[in-house]
């Protein structure tokens, strides 16, 4: 009896610490969201930073190239992607109107040659609705940040200064982490703290390399066959790979619905989709793999479960971090005896090695008490 009324006590506090998690990181995101991504950007700059202070010799110039260097980086994509923005969002009406035309198109193509519009119909009436909607909610995201442009570019100081004394300051953070574990941990702790920088490095540097291989070879395919705006659908395509599994697909559904209202010839749609289809190929089993690697590593339910609650929180920013930080969540878990099967569990590796968990786990000393 004693032991049930341990259990539940545990349970209760579990599910409180659960819920005051939630409700500080919901009411908190305006100082949480700038924090979280500061540290992911402090992580990733970290070796461009000690590179600089190995060339000035001293540590603030060193950081402030660093910034200089990124935001300078930063300003020439954003202006190249605003050149054909500001087209984009004085047309978005025309635009949305034309991926809805787009639409129609298909379901008059399936009518004529099978005659299945009236079992189509109410699919039809309620994505004729929707598809609007939906393109003015993907598109519209750069309009909305233009009306909200005080808020943006306080978020961005914030992230600017957070990074700042981040760089400024990281060493002496690491080392209170550090002095908090037992003199035999110690060791074990900075080989957590080591992955897990390194993890982050090479997922970030991996997906902005994965991001401008992607927009080249979309803007490029999209202004041969012809299409207008190829640069923000490629652009738009390319961003939206940080989704993963279904972001590639989903930046290739606009646009094509786009050449096929636009367009007077059956090919240059149909090109669109060859072309997508085969960028998406490639990416998934070509490029990213090659660049990014194994660096996360994580099966594609619990990255879609992260992606979900991600978003669930923190809108998009929790969907872009959710990969990064259930990656971390991994690595600690993976170092700890009780909890390595759970890290095992969330392991891209699992479906590979379906005797594991009976050949090295089946031992007290990994089962969860």
């Amino acid at each position: 009896m004693i032991q049930k009324s341990v259990s539940f006590q545990r349970l209760a506090s579990l599910f409180i610490v659960i819920v005051l998690g939630y409700i500080i990181l919901k009411q908190g995101k305006f100082f949480f969201e700038p924090l979280v991504f500061s540290i992911l950007f402090t992580v990733m700059l970290q070796p461009l930073s000690s590179f600089f202070q190995r060339l000035v010799k001293y540590k603030i110039p060193a950081i402030l190239l660093t910034l200089l260097s990124v935001i300078v980086g930063v300003s020439i994509v954003i202006t190249l992607f605003s050149m054909q923005l500001t087209v984009i969002v004085n047309d978005l009406e025309n635009i949305t109107g034309k991926i809805s035309e787009g639409l129609q198109k298909i379901f008059q193509w399936l009518n004529t040659n099978f005659g299945i519009k009236a079992n189509l119909k109410l699919d039809e009436t309620g994505l004729l609705e929707n598809i609007p909607q939906l393109a003015n909610s993907t598109l519209a995201i750069a309009q909305k940040g233009i009306s909200s442009l005080t808020t943006l570019i306080f978020n961005l100081f914030l992230i600017v200064l957070f990074t700042f004394f981040l760089l400024w300051y990281q060493e002496n953070f690491k080392r209170f982490l550090l002095i908090q574990a037992p003199k035999d941990k110690k060791e074990n702790l900075n080989t957590i703290l080591q992955k897990i920088q390194k993890t982050i490095q090479k997922y970030l540097y991996g997906l902005l390399l994965v991001i401008a291989i992607l927009a080249v070879l979309n803007s490029v395919g999209l202004l041969i066959i012809g299409i207008r705006y190829a640069v923000f659908w490629g652009l738009l395509a390319a961003f939206l790979a940080v989704i993963p599994y279904i972001g590639t697909t989903l930046g290739g559904i606009l646009p094509f619905l786009y050449a096929l209202a636009t367009t007077d010839t059956w090919w240059q749609p149909a090109a669109v989709a060859a072309m997508y289809f085969v960028i998406q190929q490639l990416e998934g089993n070509i490029i990213t793999p090659k660049v990014v690697g194994s660096s996360v590593s994580i099966n594609p339910l619990f990255a879609l479960i992260a992606i979900i609650l991600g978003g669930f929180i923190w809108g998009i920013t929790g969907i872009l971090i959710a990969i990064p930080v259930i990656g971390v969540v991994k690595i600690i878990l993976d170092n700890n005896n009780r909890t390595k099967p759970m890290a095992f569990l969330l392991s891209n590796e699992m479906h590979k090695k379906n005797d594991t968990f009976w050949k090295e786990m089946d031992k007290e000393e990994h089962r969860l008490k």
